[in-house]
Order: structure tokens, then C-alpha cells, then sequence
């Protein structure tokens, strides 16, 4: 974010913070008091939630019984996703997931709130993440090469699945939206100054765009191909919920998704910011130039003529019709929309009662997973976006929404099936509970460097 977005949202946190001893919210179907959560489905009272104590003494200094009750589930949840393998000490992504490395999970968990409250975890996740993804490199599954688009791409000779159990983490096919660490790192050494390794990051942000990214950067409209944000592409023998079910697997990273070229974005200011401080003001002024050349190649080939943003431009150069909550959050985060232009990028898209529609409108088939859900962790994104556009703050909805999906032992939870508005998925969830984390945050409830 620029100078004017970082003292707006600074301001805007200072006016909410003086009012925000206490977080209420009362809607039709959603209810949030000093001591339980209700919605359609069910009341859940604090005395439900599990009595934890986190390692990390970070308390609330303000709020109701029932926050700052949540707020140590929500730390127990994050801290019980440390793990330590052979591949090094790392966040992993929830408790179905086991020791895979999830660089997407990890980063936006830092940016929400895991760079302030766990800065050395958060280095060491996200060098990790480098170590194993480097090492990698564009070496796939069997069926997970693209065609057509350029680089060292090796074919293994067996599944996806035997190449995660082998590797801990997904083929870079199914991890196109990997420049998402560039962000995090930059604010967590904006955060941490005394962890800033500023020569580490441009040395490997460097490596990243030469050997992963640039492949997928075309020049013909100056966007980069790849997956949407965190949207599972097709398997070999299955479709996934969130895109054509026409589409191969290829086809899934050869499209030009919004919340994908938001993270360039910040990932080529980040390089530069890397420049200024190691030196390299020149470089700097190029990946300055490359940024300014993205955020204006997405402002003209994914908006439509309303001023909101399509989820993603075809192969053919057309745009799908729908939108989606998470590309439509990062536009007014990542500041390429501000003012006006970021009040309308979010105009008429639905937050209701069960969180935010992660496409709108949904695909017509009943499958779902992305299709026919919210996410916590991108109801969070959007509600801090739309504080950034209309400088009011959403920090009490925000929070019953995400205190409606401690369900199953009183965790925090993946998913919203949003036909039966019924909280699942994995439990103790690290960007959902990470979300509850900014929230406190934003609202002013935590006093924390």
C-alpha cells in the first residue's frame, strides 16, 4: 500500500480503536453480545468454547468476555499448526492437512495479522517455503505440464498425489498464485525491522520471477496467467468447483485472474522496495515501472465499463462474467483502486448473515467446495477492504462471522457451505483463526508492535 492508503487505514484504525472497548453486532440472523454468538442455525455461548492457553501472551487490552475468550482459541489454533520436519520449522495450514507447506495459507495469514503476533514463525515458514518451492522449480506431476508456456518444466513420471506425499507440497501448476510471499515478507520486515533480511529477499524474489513467474507474464496485455488466488484447478481424474468444467488443467493456469495479478503487483513492489534497500536504485526505478505497467494493464483488460472487476480474462481474451470476493478485496487492498473507484470495485457484491460469497454470481453446478461457499479467512479480506473504501469499520460483523464457525469442539473453521450455511471443513484453521487476529487488530482491541 502507498503513503495515503497506509495513513488512511492508520486513521481509520485510531477512530475505530477510541470506540472499540466493546464489539457488538445485531443483524436479521446474526447476533454477537458480550457473551455468545447466534445465528439461524445455532447459539454458541463462550462457556462452549474450549479454556486454552496459548504460549503467546498477547492479551486483548479491550473488548467483551466472549472476545477476548476467542481470541486465545484463535491463537491455540494458530500455534497448533507449528510443525518441524526435515524441511524446517513452518505454519502448516489446518488439522486435515498434515506437514504439507501451503505458501498461500502461510502468507495471507501473515498479512492478516501472524506477522505482527508471530514474526519469527512467519520467517522461518515463509524460508521455508523458498527452500522446498526453489528446489522445485517448475518439476511436475504426470498431466501438470502447460503447454505453451515457457520455462524448465520437467514431467514426473507418477501422480499428484505421490508427488505431495513426497515433496510436502503441490506441483507449482496447482501453486501459480505462489508470489503471494513477496507481500508477506515485505510487511513482515516492515513490521520487524530487526528481522529484515532485505539482501535474502531481493536475492530470492529475484530467483522466483526468473524461474517461476516471468514464464507465465505475457506480453500481449501485460498481465501474468495463473490461477485465481488459492482456487484449486482441475485434478487429473476430477474438476474442481471454481472454474469451467470444460477446462483442462492447463487451461485452469492459462487465464488471467484478478486476485493472481493483484499479488504481482505487490510482489514487483516489494522487489522494489528490496532495490531501494540494498542499493540498487536503478533496478529499483525498472521494478517500479513493471508495477506501474501491471496496475494499468489490470485496471484496462479486467474491469468491466461499471468500474467492478471481472474473477478472470479467458484464454481468448474474453472476461468471465462473474466476480469474485477475494480479487475484488486485494484491487482495494493493494491499493489499485482507491477513492471512489474502490467504494464502486465493491459495489452490489452480497455480505450476508453466513459471510461473502466467494464468487458472484455462483456456477450453476451443485458442486461445492469454492463453488457455493464462503471462506472466513476471504469474508475478513473483503470486510477489510470495504473499511479501506468507505472508511467504516465492519470489525464487529466481521467478528461474528467468523466466531459463527468455532462449531465442532470450538475452532476455528475453513468453509461456509453456503446451501446450508453450515460452517465445516478443517478445524483450527490457520487463516481463519489468523483472520480473527486482524480483526482484533483493525478494531484496536490488541496492543501489539
Amino acid at each position: 500500500m502507498d503513503k495515503l492508503l497506509k495513513l488512511l487505514f492508520c486513521c481509520l484504525l485510531l477512530t475505530i480503536g477510541c470506540s472499540a472497548q466493546k464489539v457488538y453486532y445485531e443483524a436479521a440472523n446474526l447476533k454477537l453480545t458480550e457473551r455468545f454468538v447466534l445465528d439461524s442455525l445455532r447459539t454458541i455461548d463462550m462457556q462452549m468454547l474450549p479454556s486454552v492457553e496459548p504460549a503467546n501472551m498477547t492479551e486483548l487490552s479491550k473488548g467483551t468476555p466472549i472476545m477476548h475468550k476467542l481470541w486465545k482459541v484463535a491463537l491455540s489454533d494458530i500455534e497448533s499448526n507449528i510443525v518441524q520436519t526435515n524441511n524446517g520449522r513452518y505454519f502448516g495450514a489446518g488439522k486435515n492437512f498434515g506437514l504439507r507447506i501451503y505458501t498461500r495459507d502461510i502468507s495471507f495469514s501473515g498479512i492478516l495479522g501472524l506477522n505482527v503476533l508471530y514474526p519469527e514463525e512467519m520467517l522461518s515458514s515463509l524460508k521455508t517455503s523458498r527452500d522446498v518451492r526453489l528446489k522445485l522449480g517448475l518439476r511436475v506431476a504426470k498431466d501438470y505440464l502447460v503447454p505453451g508456456i515457457g520455462g524448465d518444466w520437467m514431467e514426473e513420471s507418477f501422480d499428484e498425489k505421490t508427488y505431495l506425499n513426497k515433496y510436502n507440497t503441490n506441483s507449482y501448476t496447482r501453486r501459480t498464485d505462489d508470489v503471494v510471499w513477496l507481500w508477506a515478507t515485505r510487511d513482515l520486515f516492515e513490521k520487524n525491522e530487526n528481522l529484515a533480511e532485505w539482501q535474502w529477499l531481493y536475492e530470492v524474489g529475484k530467483k522466483c520471477f526468473d524461474k517461476l513467474y516471468s514464464p507465465f507474464y505475457d506480453e500481449s496485455d501485460g498481465l501474468y496467467r495463473g490461477q485465481a488466488s488459492f482456487i484449486d484447478i482441475h485434478f487429473e481424474q476430477s474438476k474442481a468447483t471454481g472454474y469451467p468444467q470444460d477446462f483442462s488443467i492447463a487451461d485452469c493456469v492459462s487465464i488471467k485472474a484478478l486476485s493472481t495479478n493483484c499479488l504481482y503487483y505487490e510482489g514487483l513492489q516489494t522487489m522494489a522496495m528490496a532495490c531501494r534497500k540494498t542499493g540498487r536504485k536503478t533496478e529499483g526505478i525498472e521494478w517500479e515501472m513493471r508495477a506501474k505497467h501491471l496496475k494499468n494493464s489490470i485496471l484496462s483488460n479486467l474491469r468491466f465499463k461499471d468500474g467492478t472487476f471481472s474473477y478472470f480474462k479467458y484464454m481468448n481474451g474474453e472476461l468471465e462474467s462473474r466476480r469474485d470476493a477475494l480479487g475484488s478485496a486485494l484491487a482495494v487492498i493493494t491499493g489499485i483502486v482507491k477513492g471512489k473507484d474502490a467504494k464502486v470495485c465493491l459495489s452490489d457484491y452480497p455480505v450476508t448473515w453466513a459471510g461473502v460469497p466467494l464468487f458472484h454470481p455462483f456456477y450453476p453446478w451443485a458442486k461445492s467446495y469454492h463453488n457455493n461457499t464462503s471462506w472466513p479467512f476471504v469474508d475478513t479480506f473483503f470486510l477489510w477492504a470495504k473499511e479501506l473504501a468507505g472508511h467504516k469499520s465492519y470489525a464487529s460483523q466481521n467478528a461474528a462471522l467468523l466466531a459463527r464457525t468455532c462449531v465442532k469442539g470450538g475452532s476455528f473453521h475453513e468453509v461456509v457451505n453456503w446451501k446450508t450455511k453450515e460452517p465445516g471443513g478443517s478445524g483450527r484453521q490457520l487463516w481463519s483463526a489468523s483472520a480473527f487476529v486482524n480483526v482484533c487488530l483493525r478494531a484496536g482491541l490488541v496492543d501489539a508492535e
